[in-house]
Formats: structure tokens, C-alpha cells, sequence
């Protein structure tokens, strides 16, 4: 039995709906319906009355809700209280970040965090923004480093999880650039000429604001998607090679546009801006944690 599958069982106790359950617990509702099949297994009793809409709890599930809470709380407990123990003067935190902002952003930000706290180490897994709200979710990191965007939130409860915003970036489109500095691909493109469109998968969060800004674009447009990918970095060698146009961070681009090999291409109205936040879990009591936290409430730990 795998304390997932109870957790999954009371975020729907919750909810009362298997969809709205499995996007807070950031996995797919197949996935989240077969975690809750496994845990009626382990039981041998049903929880969940699927034949009626919406689903309800069975009388075993209302009981076993209580036992179930009772249960992940104790456990929460002693893992708070044994890392405490544990973690005493220890300084390494462990950061989840998201694949772009691991290139970009974290390096020199890291650095400045370094200059205030000399003895602060680091372990970070560069990870995409829902599997990062999963671990810290899980308590598998300390802070996850990733952008926001009010149209497509991360679904943490502030309150248990509270972030510091750290700064903006833009998402604008991109295309390699011809001899004379301007753009092989332009938005919209020539009427008939569909643009060849570099595109994020499907699920993405990248690929979600993308797929927002197309849906209502300031001008008729209908690119033609090409190519797809899961990491900005990939789109980008893409881009540089004249596959293409594709939509990424400014910060990704920086020393490129710089050198006259990538230029935007399309206006600041073909783009959106993105928040850089950092979050963490209110009950992470660690010491070295509390530090750093002050340190980025206070607003000293966001770059110029």
C-alpha cells in the first residue's frame, strides 16, 4: 500500500470529483482513478459509489475518511519532526526547477544567494513545473523555482505552500535571422503561406501559453506546426537552424538576439509575460530554510 493512493482518497473526499483530484494531485485522472482502484483492492471494500453522479462516497468511505486523515497527519508528523532532527545545521537545500529557468535564471541568482549565505549548498533537479509541484507537494524538495501565469496557476493551496515572486520575463516569438538581420519568419505570415511553427508538446506549460496567445491572436494567423518538443532548449537550436518560429523566454535568447542570429518575430502583442516564482512548503521548518525564506520575503533575493 502506498500512502499516494490515501492521499489521492482524501484530496477526492475533498473535491468530490475524480478530474478536479487528479489536475491537484498533478497526475492524469487514469492514473488517479487506478491509484484509488488499488487502494479499494488493498481494502477490499469500495470507497467510491461511481454509479452516481457525482460520485459519492460508499459507508465504508465516509469511515475509512477518518481513519485516513488521522492517519497522513501522524505520518506528516514524525517525518517534520525526525528531518528537524536531522537537518540540524545542515545547509544544503534542495531546489526543483523548472528545465528553462535551471539555464537561465538560477545559475546567477544561486550565485547572488551564495554571496549573503556563504555556507549554503545546493541540490537541484532541473524538472518540469507539475512534476516540481508534486515533489514539493511530496516533501521530496525544499523550494521549486518556476514561472506562473494567471491563466494557467499551479494548483497549490497558498496557504500551505506561500511563494515569493522574484521577478517577469516575456514569451515572445523567435526566428533565425537572414544576412540583413531581419527575421526568415514573420507573424502572421503571407496570406496562403502558412509560417512553419516550432511548437511545445502538448500539456506543456510553455506550450499552453502558446496555444493561448494563438487562440486569440492580435492578427488572423494559422501556422503550421513542424516540429514539437518538451525543453526550450531544444526549440531553440530548432530556431537557430531556420526550421522555423517558436515562441521562448527572453532570457533564453538573450546572447543570441545580442548577436544579430535570432530576432523576434512578431511584435510585444504576439507575446505574454510570465512571473518567476519560488515556493515553498509553510511547514518546512528547517532552519536553513527559514533563513533563505526571510531573505526572499524581504525582497533581497530578487535580481535587479
Amino acid at each position: 500500500m502506498d500512502i499516494k493512493w490515501i492521499e489521492d482518497f482524501l484530496c477526492f473526499c475533498d473535491l468530490r470529483s475524480f478530474s478536479r483530484a487528479a489536475d491537484q494531485r498533478h497526475i492524469s485522472q487514469s492514473a488517479f482513478s487506478r491509484r484509488i482502484q488499488a487502494l479499494e483492492d488493498w481494502l477490499g471494500v469500495t470507497l467510491i459509489d461511481r454509479n452516481c453522479q457525482p460520485p459519492a462516497l460508499t459507508a465504508a468511505g465516509r469511515v475509512f475518511r477518518h481513519f485516513a486523515a488521522d492517519h497522513v497527519r501522524r505520518l506528516y508528523e514524525a517525518r517534520a519532526t525526525l528531518r528537524g532532527q536531522h537537518a540540524e545545521g545542515d545547509d544544503t537545500v534542495r531546489f526543483a526547477v523548472a528545465h528553462t529557468l535551471s539555464l537561465t535564471f538560477f545559475p546567477a541568482w544561486f550565485a547572488a544567494l551564495r554571496q549573503r549565505f556563504s555556507q549554503l549548498q545546493a541540490q537541484v533537479l532541473a524538472t518540469n513545473i507539475m512534476e516540481g509541484a508534486h515533489l514539493l507537494s511530496e516533501g521530496a524538495t525544499d523550494l521549486l523555482l518556476c514561472y506562473h501565469h494567471p491563466q494557467f496557476p499551479i494548483l497549490l493551496d497558498p496557504d500551505r505552500y506561500p511563494f515569493v515572486v522574484l521577478g517577469s520575463e516575456r514569451l515572445l516569438p523567435y526566428s533565425s535571422c537572414a544576412a540583413d538581420g531581419r527575421p526568415h519568419f514573420t507573424l502572421p505570415g503571407q496570406p496562403g503561406v502558412p509560417p512553419p511553427l516550432l511548437a511545445y508538446a502538448s500539456g506543456t506549460f510553455l506550450g499552453h501559453l502558446v496555444e493561448m496567445i494563438l487562440l486569440d491572436p492580435p492578427q488572423p494567423c494559422h501556422p503550421q506546426t513542424c516540429f514539437q518538443t518538451h525543453m526550450s532548449e531544444a526549440l531553440k537550436a530548432m530556431v537557430l537552424a531556420g526550421h522555423g518560429l517558436g515562441w521562448l523566454p527572453e532570457s533564453c535568447v538573450q546572447e543570441e538576439v545580442a548577436a544579430g542570429r535570432i530576432a523576434a518575430a512578431g511584435s510585444a502583442d504576439w507575446g505574454t509575460r510570465m512571473e518567476i516564482r519560488v515556493y515553498r512548503a509553510a511547514g518546512n521548518r528547517r532552519a536553513a530554510i527559514e533563513t533563505l525564506w526571510q531573505h526572499l520575503a524581504r525582497g533581497d533575493g530578487t535580481p535587479a
